[in-house]
């Protein structure tokens, strides 16, 4: 699991003028459609019609709409060697009907003309050898992934999240995410692009991460050309959204020995401040011109009364595009509490991690997993996703594969 728990031992607004240009086939009639990312609307309007072959269209799943005098400012991509791929901007081929921006929609989720409910895992690999699936094999992951039925992969813990903070922009790391990503999107599917390992990496080297400023690292991943598409990661609709930061420990001080250090560290922080961090680096992210949603990363610990974190202030925050949770724990029996305030104010809710051991045994991991989708469903959520996708077997570990078959069917069974 991620966050700081792996760490310590385990308004509606419009984003611009015009968010992008997104072509959408009906039948043998195409429709130019401006998307302007405003909290629970659907696309602004249908400018224009014609004909089309929707399996060959040439149209760049990551081009940008031509930015009008006084619009948005253009994104200074981060050099890369790649060469542009089928689907990249300036490159012709078929694109993938999945390949659409992801909008919110009153309080759940679009994408294109559809609804869209997100439905993934995250992809870590612990090192087994050979890579059957992680970031080291691509391809072996996306397939499980299908076999799964999932439409989205989670990606994050590409990089370590201790060291010298320069190796978040690493990189041989974000060739990873780039092949990824270039990979789930010649797929069909999406991606959750969760950032939180940055925040990991300053707290290991005794930096606080709530009061540091992320605007190099923000401007970094939102201008980095994929080096396999070509497309800009901040307009590439391959992403569904980038997540900020999940699980932040209770508010307050917290004392440990630092990974990177060494050295005992103390880092505190306020209930005001850690609110703060969000509205920043949320309205950071929409300066910069992406187009891609954002949101703060899924919260946990917020059912406890002394956590300290105002989760009503985030998730109602401008720019947060939609809430997010986690559900281990007693945040699960939380979730409709947190789902009845995110409706209430207008907004989409997803639970953007769960997961259980294998050592309670398949056919009770699989029992979970059916009653948490349909508890989630039930309450209005607009997508899932589980710790994890992959094929080690060991007690402790949250993989599900084939080689856990009671568990990998709960997940087939519960795809939207």
């Amino acid at each position: 699991m991620t966050g700081l728990f792996s760490v310590l031992g385990r308004r509606t607004r419009l984003v611009g003028a015009i968010g992008a240009i997104v072509m959408i086939c009906a039948g043998s009639v195409l429709a130019v459609v401006l998307v302007t990312h405003r909290h629970g609307t659907a696309p602004a309007s249908v400018v224009g019609t014609g004909a089309c072959a929707c399996a060959g269209s040439s149209a760049a799943p990551g081009s940008a709409a031509p930015s009008p005098t006084g619009g948005r400012p253009s994104l200074s991509p981060t050099p890369s060697g790649g060469t542009a791929a089928p689907g990249a901007p300036g490159a012709t081929g078929p694109v993938p009907a999945a390949h659409r921006f992801v909008y919110p929609c009153g309080t759940t989720l679009c994408a294109g003309d559809q609804q869209w409910t997100m439905y993934g895992a995250t992809v870590y690999n612990p090192g087994l050898r050979p890579e059957q699936s992680g970031f080291l094999n691509p391809q072996g992951t996306i397939a499980l992934a299908r076999a799964a039925h999932l439409n989205t992969i989670r990606v994050i813990n590409f990089y370590p999240d201790s060291g010298d903070p320069s190796g978040a922009f690493s990189e041989y790391a974000w060739g990873l995410a780039d092949r990824m990503i270039a990979a789930a999107g010649a797929a069909g599917m999406h991606v959750d692009l969760g950032l939180g390992d940055y925040r990991n990496i300053l707290w290991n080297d005794c930096i606080n991460p709530y009061t540091y400023d992320w605007t190099r690292f923000l401007t970094f991943v939102a201008g980095r050309r994929n080096s396999v598409t070509g497309a800009i990661y901040g307009q590439d609709p391959t992403i569904a959204f980038v997540s900020i930061s999940g699980e932040p420990l209770q508010v307050g001080s917290h004392t440990f020995i630092a990974q990177t250090t060494g050295k005992s560290c103390t880092i505190s922080y306020s209930t005001d401040t850690l609110t703060a961090f969000y509205a920043r680096t949320l309205a950071e992210w929409h300066a910069l011109g992406a187009t891609v949603l954002v949101n703060s990363g899924g919260l946990g610990y917020i059912n406890e009364s002394t956590s300290g974190i105002d989760w009503h202030s985030i998730f109602a925050l401008p720019d947060n595009a939609f809430c997010d949770i986690k559900t281990y724990g007693g945040m699960l029996a939380f979730a409709s509490t947190v789902a009845q305030y995110c409706h209430s104010i207008g907004k989409a809710v997803i639970d953007e991690e769960f997961g259980w051991q294998q050592d309670m045994g398949d056919a009770a991991r699989a029992a979970n997993y059916r009653q948490t989708i349909a508890l989630l469903r039930s309450l209005g959520f607009s997508g899932s996703a589980f710790w994890n996708l992959g094929y080690q077997l060991a007690g402790t570990s949250y993989d599900t594969s084939p080689s856990t078959p009671l568990a990998f069917r709960a997940v087939q069974s519960g795809a939207p």
